[in-house]
């Protein structure tokens, strides 16, 4: 580190009293710059310029540091995050130089004063992009005429801090599993849900997620603050996550964490996205013969419903908050079979729907939940159970042929782990429809 001492000849007036005797002693203060503000003009012919400067204390106490006339100049040399010490700065009131703050008074540059700079290096850390980028983004790596020259490669400079923690928040490019390291923050991950289930040996709203992508997996714990806050999601959908950090274990083992609290911290489902459907731009169509359960990716597709057999139709209870179905405790309390807490209050009838899908191609068993099933049947749980079993049989017959875009995913685990847990252990199809939308 070094410092910068800052010499200049003040034009400053002096013969300004502050009422208070402060100006009989001789001030030396260190602070960090928070901001530095654009010039202003002052004055009444409009010819004076000021420019505002937030310093920051240890203890978090903020200050002004005016600067006047020519002394503008010396913000050239300021930049946020530097320190400066202000040798015998003079103090003014507030209200007489005419600044919004909650203090009375403000510093300003005067006939005494000396400044001290220790300017702020932001360390950095060069990345390079060749790895997985030009491997799976597609792009091309052009070759010398001998085609013996060495592949050019991108990088990107990141910031990092003391402790050498690169922080991707900036990163231009799509992060893959496979560059997750130890010191990492503000990572972003594109993938698939493989497992994802709530930590039983905490008292806190931890949820343990693995997530693929075409490079490997990788689990992360998701931390909540009071409970799970995400919506529904559950194996074989496709999420965006942000804000994962990654840190190497005493044990050396790579351990990647997500808080729901910090700045830039987002987990989209994008399989059920209600856009993703109505939206041709974002999404490509597949014929139902196009899936396969050695894919991990969300197809839409345009299908008619082709039978619902009566007995397919269940109405259960599920938890508001997640969207999962709900089983009985042996103390006849309701708890949710995802989030692994008691629910009262937060409880809501909905469907889980078993149906015949077909296209030109073939036909396919798939089944859904909730708001998905509701679309499908165009009918409200409650709605439907008012019906007599007859009538109930009478309109599912009437759905039959009837035509919609759907989003489907594959949801079977790799492993035979719990496997129907999520879907409370009725579902024997391997494919789940996350969004449902009636063509017209």
């Amino acid at each position: 580190m070094f410092c910068w001492k800052i010499a200049f000849m003040s034009t400053k007036r002096v013969d300004f009293q502050y009422p208070f005797p402060l100006l009989d002693s001789l001030y030396f203060l260190m602070c960090r710059i928070e901001s530095v503000g654009l010039s202003e003009i002052h004055g009444k012919f409009g010819t004076l310029l000021r420019k505002q400067v937030t310093l920051v204390d240890s203890d978090g106490g903020k200050l002004k540091f005016l600067l006047w006339g020519e002394q503008v100049l010396l913000a050239n040399v300021f930049s946020v995050g530097s320190m400066l010490a202000l040798d015998r700065p003079f103090i003014a009131s507030a209200a007489e130089s005419k600044i919004e703050t909650s203090e009375e008074f403000c510093l300003e540059y005067g006939t005494a004063t000396q400044l001290y700079l220790v300017p702020f290096h932001q360390h950095g850390e060069q990345i390079c992009i060749a790895s997985t980028q030009n491997g799976y983004e597609g792009s091309r790596v052009q070759k010398g005429l001998n085609g013996t020259q060495a592949p050019k490669v991108s990088q990107v400079t990141l910031p990092c801090d003391s402790h050498g923690t690169v922080d991707f928040s900036s990163y231009p490019f799509r992060s893959f599993v496979m560059d997750l390291r130890d010191k990492m923050t503000s990572v972003s991950l594109y993938g698939v849900v493989q497992d994802i289930f709530r930590e039983r040996n905490t008292a806190k709203y931890v949820f343990v997620l693995k997530i693929e992508d075409t490079t490997g997996a990788v689990v992360a714990k998701l931390h909540f603050v009071n409970s799970w806050s995400l919506g529904r999601l559950s194996l074989g959908h496709t999420i965006y996550v942000t804000g994962l950090t990654c840190s190497l274990t005493s044990q050396k083992i790579l351990e990647v964490l997500w808080f729901e609290k910090e700045v830039g911290a987002s987990l989209v489902n994008l399989s059920c996205l209600p856009a993703l459907l109505n939206s041709s731009c974002l999404h490509k169509l597949s014929y139902l013969s196009d899936l396969s359960t050695h894919t991990n990716v969300t197809h839409i597709c345009s299908v008619r419903l082709d039978h619902i057999e009566l007995y397919h139709v269940i109405s259960r209870f599920s938890h508001i908050i997640c969207g999962h179905f709900l089983s009985e405790r042996p103390d006849g309390l309701l708890e949710c079979t995802f989030c692994r807490c008691t629910c009262v209050g937060e409880v809501m009838r909905s469907f889980h729907l078993n149906v015949f899908l077909a296209d030109e191609s073939m036909k396919v068993f798939a089944w859904c939940t909730g708001q998905t099933a509701a679309e499908l049947l165009q009918v409200s749980p409650d709605e439907f159970y008012e019906l007599t079993e007859d009538e109930q049989a009478m309109y599912l017959y009437t759905l039959e042929n009837e035509r919609f875009m759907i989003a489907i995913v594959n949801c079977k685990r790799q492993v035979d782990v719990d496997a129907d847990s999520l879907s409370g252990g009725i579902d024997s199809s391997a494919w789940e429809i996350t969004r449902a939308l009636k063509c017209e």
